[in-house]
C-alpha cells in the first residue's frame, strides 16, 4: 500500500470519482484481490459448476428424457450460488474500504482482518438485499418510473448501512436525502461503471460463448452431447463466472460516490480537518 493514502472523503466530479475508482483499485490490487480470492472465489467457483451443469442439462433437455424437476436442480442451486457470491463480494470490498479507511499506518491489510469484518457484516448485507429488491418492486408494481428511481437512489444503501451503522430503514432515508438533486448524476455514474464492468466481463464469456456454439451445432447434427463437451462447457462456466468479480469496479466507485455525495451536503471531511487543527 502506498505511504499516501486515497482521501475518501471528499467532493469529487464525474471523472475524478471514476479516476479515483481505478487509482484505488490499481493501488489496492494485490491485497484486495488476495481477499476477493480467498473468501468470494469458493462461491464463484460452486456457482461455475452449477451453472456448468445447467447448461449442460439444458442441451441435453431436447435428446435424453428429464423430468422437469431434475432439470431445475442444477437451475436452482446456480442461482443460490449466484445470489450468494454477490452477497459476499459486496461485504468483501465493502469490508475492505473500512478497513482501509480506519488503517493509520502503511501495513498491508490482511485476509484474515477482512475476514472477522465480512463475517459480521454479510447478514446485514444480505437482510438489505431483501429489503431492496421488496422496496424495489414495490415501486415498480406501482409504477415504472418509480422502481428505476428507487433502484437508484438506494444503490448507496450498502456503504451508507455499513460505514454509519444504520439499520435498513434510517439507511434508505439517508440514501434518498444524499441522492436528492444527484439522481441524474448517480444514474449516470451507475451506466458508466456498469458499461466498464461489462466489457470486461464480456472477455471472460468468450471462451463459454465458443463452447455454447460448438455443442449447439454439434446436438445440431444429433451427435449431442459427449462427456468431453460436456466437461468444456463446465469448465467454461466457471471461467465466465469469474466476471461476477468485475462487480467490485461499481463497488468502488458507488463508495467514491457516497463520500463525495457526503461531502456535497455535510462538508464532513472538511470539518474533520478544522477540528484536527
Amino acid at each position: 500500500m502506498n505511504p499516501q493514502k486515497i482521501e475518501f472523503q471528499r467532493y469529487r466530479d464525474f471523472g475524478q470519482i471514476i479516476n479515483a475508482t481505478f487509482e484505488f483499485l490499481r493501488e489496492n490490487f494485490k491485497q484486495l484481490a488476495k481477499a476477493v480470492i480467498y473468501l468470494v472465489g469458493p462461491f464463484v467457483l460452486l456457482t461455475g459448476i452449477f451453472g456448468g451443469l445447467y447448461q449442460k442439462d439444458l442441451f441435453s433437455f431436447t435428446s435424453t428424457v428429464k423430468s422437469l424437476s431434475e432439470f431445475g436442480i442444477a437451475f436452482g442451486l446456480y442461482i443460490f450460488f449466484a445470489i450468494l457470491t454477490s452477497l459476499v463480494l459486496v461485504s468483501t470490498v465493502y469490508s475492505y474500504i473500512l478497513l482501509y479507511l480506519k488503517r493509520q499506518d502503511d501495513i498491508p491489510i490482511e485476509v484474515d482482518e477482512v475476514w472477522l469484518m465480512v463475517k459480521s457484516k454479510t447478514l446485514k448485507i444480505l437482510l438489505f438485499s431483501i429489503g431492496y429488491g421488496l422496496v424495489t418492486v414495490f415501486a415498480t408494481v406501482l409504477l415504472i418510473i418509480p422502481g428505476i428511481y428507487v433502484s437508484v437512489a438506494l444503490m448507496i444503501i450498502y456503504i451508507v448501512g455499513l460505514n454509519e451503522d444504520k439499520g435498513f430503514f434510517d439507511s434508505m432515508s439517508r440514501s434518498f436525502y444524499l441522492v436528492k438533486n444527484k439522481w441524474w448524476f448517480t444514474f449516470g455514474l451507475l451506466i458508466v461503471l456498469s458499461l466498464i464492468q461489462g466489457f470486461l466481463g464480456f472477455l471472460f464469456q468468450v471462451p463459454q460463448y465458443i463452447a455454447m456454439f460448438v455443442i449447439a451445432f454439434n446436438s445440431v447434427d444429433g451427435n449431442g452431447t459427449d462427456s468431453i463437451t460436456e466437461i468444456i462447457l463446465i469448465v467454461t462456466t466457471i471461467i465466465s463466472t469469474l466476471n461476477f468479480i468485475f462487480y467490485a469496479i461499481s463497488l468502488v466507485g458507488i463508495a467514491f460516490h457516497y463520500f463525495s455525495l457526503v461531502e456535497q451536503k455535510e462538508a464532513k471531511g472538511l470539518l474533520d480537518k478544522i477540528e484536527a487543527i
